[in-house]
């Protein structure tokens, strides 16, 4: 189980040495990751203020009140109805300098600074910095969301007949993730058949298959308010010699990379590892996006994976290591997995082979 109780504590205790008086939470996956509720309000500002030697105080509009199961947190609500201003209610209970997470609706924050000029406000990422670090049940829920996407993956490869369109494979995956208890996709699915595999986050489209072109497919799920993220290449029709030495080539430096990542190891040494690597090959302009990013209540949350991040890798961090090569108007070749930081190295989570699968599958 989660200890929200300590959460709060941790955090409040880390207010004390910062350079603002009171921290300002309302970005809905700190919510949850300090309050354990799923709180969405639409335009209606939901926020959580902290101050030290303070109970927690949770301003929220009086339609979502009911809603609302804090267990045994000691939580002061403070209700509004539209006739009030939250912004008013928050000011009468700020100190003068105070911190905002990453995610405070601008036009909220806009009339504090506006109405309240004597205020000083500071970015802060303390939540976002604690979600960095896994508690033991978090990894177990992604390891969980991680192998119901290996499922996926194994029936879209095993199953999907062609000819079929880029939307048809989406539309199947999100009918497989609906199979295993998955309701909500982590984002659209990345289908890039052919010179489409050449663009990293491609838009779907009625592109149909054909022969002898590389399938990419990217996807994720949502269990238990977690995330997956995966990517995998498929080839349909017969060997290609030219892609074969491209995707040999980031399967071994991919590979490489998720052995050196240990406790210590700074994420600007992976990133440059694998463009040194690329460069090689004369490939490293072709990869054009970061090594990899966080995953946990948000798809994409810290830490990130490149050259300028001097950070170190701690125990407990779960992030994706994602080399690509993109060639334009030809091919893009991307593989993913998700990786959590142990005490001496990591353990991928994702368990889906990463031999490149050539599809032998019907053809109607």
């Amino acid at each position: 189980m989660h200890s929200y109780r300590e959460r709060l504590l941790n955090c409040t205790k880390q207010i004390e040495g910062s350079s603002f008086n009171c921290l300002l939470v309302s970005s809905k996956p700190n919510l949850r990751y300090l309050l354990g509720v799923e709180l969405d309000t639409g335009e209606r500002l939901t926020a959580l203020l902290l101050n030290p030697n303070e109970s927690p105080k949770l301003f929220i509009h009086e339609m979502f009140r009911e809603k609302l199961k804090l267990d045994d947190l000691e939580i002061e609500i403070i209700p509004y109805v539209d006739s009030v201003s939250p912004v008013d209610l928050l000011f009468s209970n700020f100190k003068h300098s105070v911190g905002v997470d990453k995610d405070l609706p601008s036009h909220f924050l806009i009339k504090l600074m506006k109405a309240y000029g004597e205020l000083e406000f500071h970015t802060n990422y303390i939540v976002e910095k604690m979600r960095e670090k896994k508690e033991p049940s978090e990894v177990r829920a992604i390891r969980k969301s991680s192998r119901i996407a290996d499922a996926v993956m194994h029936q879209i490869t095993q199953l999907q007949i062609f000819p079929a369109t880029e939307k048809d494979l989406a539309k199947n995956i999100e009918d497989f993730f609906g199979e295993h208890g998955v309701d909500e996709l982590a984002f659209k699915p990345i289908i890039g058949f052919g010179e489409n595999s050449a663009s990293p986050h491609h838009s779907i489209s009625n592109k149909n298959s054909s022969l002898n072109q590389p399938i990419l497919i990217d996807m994720g799920g949502v269990h238990e308010g977690y995330y997956s993220d995966i990517t995998r290449m498929n080839y349909f029709g017969s060997k290609n010699s030219e892609f074969e030495e491209v995707y040999k080539i980031v399967q071994d430096v991919q590979k490489q990379a998720i052995e050196m990542v240990k406790p210590g190891i700074r994420f600007s040494e992976i990133d440059c590892f694998i463009r040194k690597e690329l460069n090689k090959w004369n490939y490293e302009k072709y990869f054009i996006h970061r090594t990899g990013h966080g995953i946990g209540l948000e798809l994409h949350e810290g830490p990130f994976i490149h050259e300028n991040n001097l950070d170190t890798v701690e125990e407990g961090m779960v992030f994706t290591i994602e080399p690509g090569v993109y060639i334009p108007n030809k091919f893009g070749v991307r593989i993913e997995d998700t990786i959590v930081v142990h005490e001496e190295g990591c353990e991928c989570l994702n368990l889906s082979s990463k031999e490149l699968q050539y599809l032998n599958l019907l053809t109607i």
